[in-house]
């Protein structure tokens, strides 16, 4: 019995050839994959959605979304869905609104998805009709900017002129008790030295402090003119107000000198009229024997002033 298995092992086995045995084994195997993935099936496939373009007037709160698509294709298709999802970027502009929420209609924006995905959405079944959008509505406010634009003029040169900002105010948008919170937006820091011709650039607006605000706009454009400017001296008589009538006051000196920063385009304009000095007798305190002189009128076309003293000495003569 023991010869005869040991004969039967060195003839059957040793005149079988596993190498061509396993290859068309194999063969046969890849054959019915290939037959079988080949048929069309009917497959439910999920399509990631990811919201774009919120509306800056509306609070969306959901990011996200899917919707289902029954597919007719061949399996190799319908394997690769299965093994990678779908998505697609759906913009939330210029929807249909329905009370509090926006109607996204997969029917109507078929062409767009189709753009996004390799797919042949005229062969699908769309599994639902509408993606919809919950929201709530930020209130809109419109806000003026301020500027931190910090300027430094060169020698000789300056402005008589405030900053231009255009726009001049910005829109945003949010929860109304954050919205009636600001007053205001203001630019972000610049300095700008040594400036001796017109300034003109755009500048970012601050955000700090605007976190849950919407912007409708980043930045603005500022503009100044910049001149030569020289420095003028006028002296004027210093005018005594609210004196008792029934006191001889004397004051000295009686007159005093104005120095002023003015454009030269505007030097020649500027007349000893134009200013007017006065101390006031009820600002005089206990035991005080001087006045202090004010300049209460000057050109709106001066960029500076100041008087040559501060004190003026008077008498009271009997």
């Amino acid at each position: 019995m023991e010869n005869y298995i040991y004969k039967l092992r060195n003839t059957v086995f040793k005149k079988t050839n596993f190498k061509a045995f396993f290859f068309f084994l194999f063969f046969s195997i890849v054959i019915w994959v290939l037959v079988q993935f080949g048929k069309n099936y009917k497959q439910e496939v999920a399509i990631e959605v990811n919201y774009i373009h919120i509306p800056k007037d509306k609070i969306v709160k959901k990011k996200n979304d899917k919707f289902s698509v029954r597919l007719n294709d061949n399996g190799f298709n319908i394997a690769w869905f299965s093994f990678l999802t779908p998505s697609v970027e759906v913009s939330l502009e210029d929807l249909e609104v329905k009370g509090s929420e926006l109607i996204y209609t997969l029917q109507d924006h078929k062409d767009t998805l189709q753009e996004q995905l390799d797919i042949d959405l005229n062969e699908v079944v769309f599994l639902k009709d509408t993606l919809v959008v919950p929201f709530s509505q930020k209130k809109v406010k419109k806000l003026p900017i301020k500027s931190n634009i910090k300027i430094t003029y060169a020698a000789g040169y300056s402005s008589n002129e405030k900053m231009v900002l255009k726009p001049d105010s910005v829109k945003v948008s949010g929860s109304p008790e954050i919205i009636d919170s600001l007053k205001f937006v203001a630019t972000k820091e610049l300095i700008l030295k040594d400036v001796q011709k017109k300034l003109e650039g755009k500048v970012g607006l601050d955000t700090k402090g605007f976190d849950n605000v919407t912007l409708y706009s980043s930045t603005t454009n500022y503009s100044i003119k910049v001149e030569k400017f020289t420095e003028g001296r006028a002296e004027v008589p210093i005018e005594i107000i609210n004196a008792p009538k029934n006191i001889n006051l004397s004051i000295f000196p009686k007159k005093i000198v104005v120095i002023y920063v003015v454009s030269l385009k505007n030097y020649s304009s500027i007349v000893k009229s134009n200013f007017k000095v006065v101390c006031d007798f009820k600002d005089l305190k206990e035991d005080q024997n001087f006045l202090i002189p004010k300049l209460i009128k000057k050109p709106d076309n001066i960029t500076s002033t100041r008087l040559n003293i501060n004190k003026v000495q008077f008498v009271i003569k009997k």
